[in-house]
């Protein structure tokens, strides 16, 4: 993306397919979690749906795949979110598998798609403002790739095997 941009060319197509492609990974994931046949279900159809509906809008209007596409980093993120609660809600009962990582995707997902829908509204703002949310954006991937450090540490690491 930083390549596409320094060479003045859209670089919005490569965000767009990695946000579908995020949704899609998380929730396989999340559907290998789930051990209910009808929350497995849910995830497959549901985003099954949302891709239908992101492609009859692209269908409409060619145009969105290059342009921020608000819509369709809502719909993914929304269902990424739900993803995410419904594992929390199994692990209630439940060990804490992937606890860590899912309270990453949580608060990166939700910040996320707040900053990202407010950043539309910035567009007119100064640069300085403008920049502050894609600051603010950056460091919640940090504090999101450093649940994922935490959450290998705790379930995966071999110091803790080894004090097993």
């Amino acid at each position: 993306m930083e390549i596409m941009y320094h060479m003045h060319l859209n670089n919005l197509l490569l965000m767009n397919t990695f946000v579908i492609g995020q949704m899609i990974l998380l929730g396989l994931f999340y559907k290998s979690l789930f051990k209910i046949q009808a929350q497995k279900k849910v995830v497959v159809w549901s985003m099954i749906l949302a891709l239908l509906i992101i492609f009859i809008q692209l269908y409409n209007d060619p145009e969105q795949i290059y342009k921020f596409n608000l819509f369709e980093i809502t719909i993914c993120s929304l269902l990424v979110l739900i993803f995410a609660l419904m594992h929390f809600y199994n692990m209630l009962g439940d060990n804490k598998t992937y606890y860590y990582f899912s309270i990453g995707v949580v608060a990166f997902m939700l910040a996320s798609t707040v900053l990202l829908l407010v950043g539309n509204l910035t567009h007119n703002l100064s640069n300085e403002f403008k920049y502050l949310s894609w600051r603010l954006n950056a460091f919640l991937v940090g504090v999101f790739y450093f649940s994922m450090i935490v959450e290998w540490k705790v379930s995966f690491s071999k110091t803790k095997n080894l004090a097993n």
